[in-house]
C-alpha cells in the first residue's frame, strides 16, 4: 500500500496562520463596532463587524480542534419504526454515496437509483412512516416507510432531497388512513427543523 497523501484530502491550517487570522479579525470587528457605534448605527459597519467576529470564532474554532480534538458523538438512539433492522448504518451509508430518487405507483412506493428500482413496499403493507435526522455537520432527513410483508419486515429509506418526494407526500395522504392531519403536518414542520432524533409521522389505525 502507498503512504503518499490523498491530494483530495483536507489539509489542516497551521496555527500560526489561524491566531494571525484570529487577532485580525478581532481587530477588525472591534474597529467597525466602535464606528458602528459612533455612527448612529450604520448598516454598513454592523455588517462589517458581524462579519468579523463570525470569522474570529471560525478561526478560534480551528486553533482549539488542533489542540482539543472534537470527540465523536456517539448515541444510543434507535429508529422506533418496523423495518429500522434491515436499514443498517453501512446500508444507509451505501445508499447516500448514490443519488436515490423515490417513484410509486398504484400498487407500491420504490426507491430508484439510475432508474433502476433498489427498494419497494405495497401500499397496504405500510404500517409507519418516521423521519430520521442523523447526527452530523450538515443533518439530512430521510423518510423511513416501513411495514411487513407476510412474516418479513421491510422498508424504503428516502432521503429528503430525493426526487418525487413531494409527490410521494401528497399521494400518502390520499392513500394512507388518517395521514392527512393536523398532527402529521406539524410532526413533519418539526423535523424539517431539527438537528437529530426521531419524529413519528403516521402508523397504520388499528383494524
Amino acid at each position: 500500500m502507498s503512504d503518499q497523501q490523498d491530494p483530495r484530502a483536507p489539509r489542516d491550517v497551521p496555527v500560526l496562520l489561524s491566531l494571525l487570522g484570529l487577532v485580525a479579525a478581532f481587530a477588525i470587528g472591534l474597529w467597525a463596532g466602535i464606528h458602528y457605534m459612533s455612527n448612529e448605527a450604520s448598516l454598513f459597519y454592523g455588517l462589517i463587524a458581524g462579519l468579523s467576529f463570525g470569522a474570529a470564532f471560525a478561526f478560534g474554532q480551528q486553533i482549539k480542534n488542533r489542540f482539543v480534538p472534537p470527540r465523536v458523538k456517539t448515541s444510543d438512539w434507535k429508529v422506533q419504526a418496523p423495518g429500522a433492522a434491515e436499514l443498517s448504518p453501512a446500508r444507509m451509508a451505501a445508499q447516500q454515496a448514490r443519488k436515490i430518487d423515490v417513484a410509486f405507483d398504484d400498487e407500491e412506493i420504490r426507491t430508484v437509483v439510475r432508474g433502476a428500482k433498489r427498494e419497494g413496499i405495497a401500499w397496504s403493507e405500510v404500517s409507519d412512516v418516521t423521519i430520521r435526522i442523523s447526527e452530523g455537520s450538515l443533518p439530512q432527513p430521510q423518510w423511513i416507510i416501513a411495514g411487513k410483508s407476510g412474516d418479513a419486515i421491510k422498508g424504503v429509506l428516502v432521503p429528503n432531497d430525493a426526487e418525487g418526494l413531494d409527490a410521494l407526500q401528497e399521494a400518502m395522504k390520499q392513500r394512507l388512513p388518517g395521514y392527512d392531519n393536523e398532527r402529521s403536518d406539524e410532526t413533519v414542520i418539526a423535523a424539517m427543523s431539527a438537528m437529530e432524533g426521531s419524529f413519528p409521522v403516521w402508523s397504520r389505525p388499528a383494524a
